[in-house]
């Protein structure tokens, strides 16, 4: 897609918005390819030190684009001009472009629907960028809770004005139907969205360096407690952070194999990605979304089964006793699943769900640990599914 928007009803996110995700991938992956194509050109520190910056080289404010000019040019706050003028002559300067989206997110109560998709397009750039900060993750969390909440007003609204004409003409109308059943289904889907991805900010503050990390033999105990752990455990809501989580993954999977933290987070990562298609294969006619739904449900199994794998017989740790919850929380979401979409429940999933219990069973004097093991034996016992 062009970033450039003439109409709000234009937008792919109104068009199809059982589609959200890929749209808004397809747009940040724009983003970035002007970071790519900025080093392949390997302009001169000149140009960059906006020296020799020609009228024709300004950008118009149409399109969205790295140095956030459309976005300043609907803040109210003088400073945003600024801004944008600095990312003009230093495209890379990550600290100018986090305030340019923390001036949007102190306005944003009275922001438009587009103005929203910018800005946390451009902090997903941040969160994208090897040098990651919790203070880019909360922009993130942030301008996605704000963007999804402004599309599920400007599609329950369409639907409350569909249903109105409805009501109002009083004749059967069958565009009118299959609009206000469509509209349901979309209305449904960002709901559903805005629960799944809800995260509160970190209150910490912390810097990771993911270019240095790579290149390490060991990860910084520091790092692990401050950086990776509670970074990932946000990140895993933001659906568009693909380039670092993958990132962090690698060096994780190579530097800490032996944590079961890694395949926590990881498993977390892939139910959220599977939760996400499921709920667009409710939606709507979007047949393949089922197919990867269920690909990230297996993905989410096998990375909290390796995380299983490295516990003792009686857990101790409370990440050995989170991975045990999540493997039979996990159990119990993929046997929802299957109900949810008419499919017979496998045998080797009863199986999976008797080895949750089992593995709950040394800590099921916690009550959290007790219900959910409950829950499970309920299901097995009746034979549902």
């Amino acid at each position: 897609m062009n970033l450039k928007t003439s109409n709000i009803r234009e937008l792919p996110d109104i068009q199809k918005p059982l589609l959200l995700f890929k749209h808004l991938s397809a747009d940040l992956d724009l983003l970035k390819s002007q970071f790519r194509n900025l080093e392949k050109n390997q302009l001169s520190s000149k140009l960059l030190s906006g020296l020799s910056i020609k009228r024709g080289d300004i950008p118009s404010g149409k399109e969205l684009e790295f140095t956030g000019r459309r976005l300043s040019l609907k803040l109210k706050n003088k400073k945003a001009h600024e801004i944008s003028e600095q990312l003009l002559k230093q495209p890379k300067d990550s600290k100018s472009r986090v305030e340019l989206v923390e001036l949007f997110l102190q306005e944003s109560e009275n922001s438009s629907l587009e103005t929203a998709r910018d800005a946390f397009l451009l902090a997903m750039l941040e969160v994208e960028n090897p040098s990651l900060s919790i203070q880019k993750i909360n922009a993130g969390l942030a301008s996605q809770s704000i963007y999804l909440n402004k599309l599920y007003n400007y599609l329950n609204d369409e639907l409350v004005e569909t249903e109105s004409k409805i009501k109002g003409d009083g004749n059967v109308d069958i565009i009118l139907e299959k609009q206000q059943k469509r509209l349901q289904f979309e209305v449904g889907f960002i709901n559903s969205c805005l629960k799944l991805l809800e995260s509160e900010a970190l209150e910490s503050e912390y810097e990771l360096n993911l270019i240095k990390s790579r290149t390490e033999n060991k990860i910084p105990f520091g790092d692990l407690k401050n950086g990776f752990d509670p970074m990932l455990r946000r990140m895993v809501f933001l659906p568009l952070a693909k380039d670092n989580l993958d990132l962090m993954f690698d060096i994780l999977h190579r530097l800490e194999s032996k944590n079961p933290f890694v395949g926590y987070h990881q498993s977390k990562m892939y139910d959220v990605l599977a939760q996400i298609d499921l709920n667009t294969a409710s939606s709507g006619d979007v047949p393949e979304s089922k197919k990867s739904g269920f690909d990230y449900l297996s993905k989410a199994l096998s990375s909290i089964g390796d995380a299983i794998s490295l516990i003792g017989d009686v857990p101790e740790k409370l990440i050995e006793k989170a991975a045990i919850y999540r493997y039979g929380h996990l159990c119990n979401t993929i046997h929802q699943s299957f109900k949810n979409h008419d499919i017979p429940v496998p045998t080797e999933h009863h199986q999976r769900m008797h080895k949750a219990i089992s593995l709950l069973e040394p800590i099921a004097i916690e009550p959290k640990m007790q219900k959910l093991q409950a829950k499970l034996l309920l299901k097995l016992e009746k034979g549902d599914g």
